[in-house]
């Protein structure tokens, strides 16, 4: 007696199967819409934008290359500075409008670079 036989005679266990399949199906479909990695290639994509805390102008910056600034600063991220602004020649002013995504950006950075000896 085969698989095939078997889920024949007993229906509910074909239909079980099924059911777990669309379930499983569903929750990586839900999350791979929802969630989205800080590393992940669509939020690197992103372009966001920047604001000179003193001169106040704005720019936008594609948002991998925003981090890899950060990122090369020699030390750690200070919340108050940022990226060099050609706004006013070259100062370390540049940093996201959103503050939330300012702050969050900058926590993420500087415990990398404290993970891997930056500090």
């Amino acid at each position: 007696m085969g698989l095939r036989d078997k889920l024949n005679e007993n229906p509910h266990i074909a239909w079980s199967i099924t059911v777990v399949a669309v379930l499983v199906a569903g929750f990586f479909l839900y999350r791979s819409m929802t969630q989205q990695d800080a590393d992940s290639m669509e939020r690197r994509s992103e372009m966001v934008t920047i604001r000179d805390t003193l001169t106040g102008d704005e720019w936008e910056m594609n948002r991998g290359q925003f981090e890899r600034l950060l990122m090369t600063q020699d030390g750690l991220i200070d919340p108050e500075g940022g990226i060099p602004s050609q706004f006013s020649d070259g100062m370390p002013v540049g940093v996201l409008v959103d503050k939330n995504d300012w702050e969050s950006t900058v926590e993420r950075i500087n415990a990398l670079k404290k993970k891997y000896g930056q500090d």
